[in-house]
């Protein structure tokens, strides 16, 4: 997130939920998981709506815990409190939150399927990296490139700084996994577990079979997703990957992805956007790591001439294709003037011939 110059803008988003500690990276292991999945259940009170009392059910080292989701929710540090959803009850979002218009407001597409809503039309990289957290956190799931409908509730949660109730949340989709779960499927929510353990008093120094696999959402994941892709002028700035045409996003780049300024939700236009000169010094003033630090300060201006000259090439790059494809039009229709002279000129002699033969002096009707 520092070397994308987003780190500030996600942990902002992060503070209004209170889920700095919940997103962290974490490993899991086998035994914390398949203990919990096995034994959770998530019970809904829809007879009470206006004072329900939901309930979990759940085991952690042979020791059985049952309690209220408010109880629930003090054990993790999370208030009990806030909007949630429950398709089987009443909506309780908010009424001014439209899961269609807000789609479009953060990805300019007017179609909307809550199945099939792909996380890469999402404009901004602040947004988008808070999905794919969400995606291997709270919702963890092998396949992270769809964005679900509660994940895109809580990015507008999160940029309108509404409440919401995590824990709700969290109980209901690890309650669906433990039921849909088999012995042959592959974990992806081990390392939320080992936070819910952590927060009852189980120490990861109880953990046993820890599972392999990536647990930071680092540059070379977010290149092996397609995120972004180094950027050929300098070793330490990427180029945004956005489904906009003529539009280049060049990270980091504070000015252009900070969600407080609402045109930086969506990226249209013209002309491609570059990297605006910013204090990068500023940008970098919270980094734990001096060596960082001035690694950002010594290639700020390399960086910003690199930039431009890298669009440059690319402006020319693309207005000399263009001038082929127009070349080769132009040619196509020069040779089809051509042959249609010719076939001209091939009718001519033809009726030139027949007139001969027939002693004609001009067309045999007509004007002369």
């Amino acid at each position: 997130m520092i070397r994308l110059g987003i780190r500030d803008n996600v942990y902002m988003l992060w503070n209004r939920l209170g889920w700095v500690d919940l997103l962290r990276p974490m490993k899991g292991y086998e035994n914390f998981t398949y203990e919990f999945l096995s034994s959770i259940v998530f019970t809904k009170d829809r007879m009470n709506f206006d004072n329900p009392d939901h309930r979990v059910y759940f085991r952690l080292m042979n020791i059985d815990y049952e309690m209220s989701l408010e109880n629930f929710c003090n054990e993790m540090g999370f208030a009990n409190a806030g909007f949630i959803h429950d398709s089987c009850n009443h909506d309780l979002r908010p009424e001014d939150y439209n899961p269609i218009t807000f789609w479009q407001s953060i990805t300019g597409l007017h179609q909307y399927n809550s199945r099939s809503n792909k996380a890469s039309n999402i404009h901004n990289p602040v947004l988008r990296y808070l999905q794919r957290a969400m995606a291997c956190t709270i919702w963890g799931r092998k396949e992270v490139g769809t964005t679900r409908t509660d994940e895109l509730f809580m990015l507008w949660a999160m940029l309108k700084n509404r409440p919401v109730n995590t824990c709700f949340y969290l109980l209901d989709y690890l309650a669906s996994v433990g039921a849909k779960s088999s012995a042959r499927s592959e974990i992806v929510v081990g390392g939320i577990i080992t936070f819910i353990a952590r927060q009852f008093g189980v120490g990861e120094d109880q953990g046993l079979n820890r599972i392999e696999g990536n647990n930071r959402l680092n540059i070379e994941t977010l290149i092996a997703m397609n995120f972004i892709k180094p950027h050929p002028s300098a070793n330490i700035t990427f180029e945004l990957q956005i489904n906009v045409p003529l539009c280049l996003i060049i990270l980091p780049n504070p000015s252009r992805t900070n969600t407080e300024v609402e045109e930086n939700l969506l990226y249209v236009g013209d002309a491609p956007q570059v990297q605006e000169e910013h204090n990068v010094e500023e940008e970098g003033a919270n980094l734990h790591h001096h060596e960082e630090h001035h690694e950002y300060n010594a290639g700020e201006n390399y960086n910003d001439n690199n930039n431009r000259w890298a669009w440059m090439q690319t402006e020319v790059e693309r207005k000399s294709t263009e001038q082929q494809r127009q070349g080769v039009e132009i040619s196509g229709l020069r040779n089809d003037v051509q042959r249609g002279n010719q076939v001209n000129d091939e009718n001519n002699q033809m009726l030139r011939m027949m007139m001969q033969h027939f002693n004609l002096q001009g067309p045999p009707y007509g004007p002369q």
